[in-house]
């Protein structure tokens, strides 16, 4: 039941960033490949969200050209078989942290930006976790930083949710550029995973149009 969780948390945590309705508009192709990491020379997987079409101007005030975006994963994650855009540990079920990646398009990135730093977001991710586990659930520790990755806007959210009978972490990445890249990190406490997620979280960059 763990692992199930898990994979309802990183669900949970698309819907609540996506509650402003039909903002964001999906249009994805994943795909990856096996490259080594810069650090320690250890096979990991790095992620490509390689976007189609230019972004409508109606939304953006600035473009930005970028055609995908790179993170490079923890070593140890596959594919799910069961969700597209998520990648599962191979120790899974023993170890039940989650990686999801999504691209979306037509963002408004003031009305993002004002969401994220709202009570009401706070409220609706609660809502969200209580639909799917029950009345006791909350959210019990809430961080959003604003920052920059690749020069575009970006957003930070560290997050602790609580149920009845287990305590989950996450860690979201938001960059809205011409696309916008949610990369969402997700783990139950006793899998001690967030310091390998917070190193990955380092590693996202876009990709641009050569000029």
């Amino acid at each position: 039941m763990k692992n199930k969780g898990l994979l309802l948390l990183a669900a949970v945590g698309a819907a609540a960033v996506l509650f402003m309705g039909g903002m964001f508009a999906a249009n994805t192709v994943f795909a990856a490949e096996e490259r080594a990491a810069i650090d320690n020379g250890t096979s990991e997987t790095g992620l490509h969200a390689l976007t189609g079409a230019e972004a409508k101007k109606a939304y953006k005030k600035e473009l930005y050209g970028d055609i995908g975006c790179t993170v490079l994963l923890p070593d140890g994650y596959v594919p799910s078989d069961s969700v597209k855009g998520m990648y599962v540990s191979e120790r899974n079920p023993l170890d039940s942290s989650n990686i999801y990646y999504a691209v979306s398009e037509n963002t408004d990135t003031e009305a993002l930006s004002q969401m994220l730093d709202s009570e009401e977001y706070k409220k609706r991710m609660e809502d969200k976790l209580k639909e799917t586990y029950g009345q006791e659930a909350s959210v019990a520790d809430f961080r959003y930083t604003k920052t920059k990755i690749s020069g575009c806007p970006a957003h930070k959210i560290e997050l602790v949710c609580r149920t009845d009978n287990a305590e989950m972490e996450q860690l979201i990445y938001i960059i809205v550029a011409d696309k916008t890249y949610t990369i969402t990190y997700s783990q139950s406490i006793d899998d001690e995973r967030m310091e390998e997620f917070q190193k990955s979280g380092k590693t996202i960059e876009l990709v641009f149009e050569e000029e």
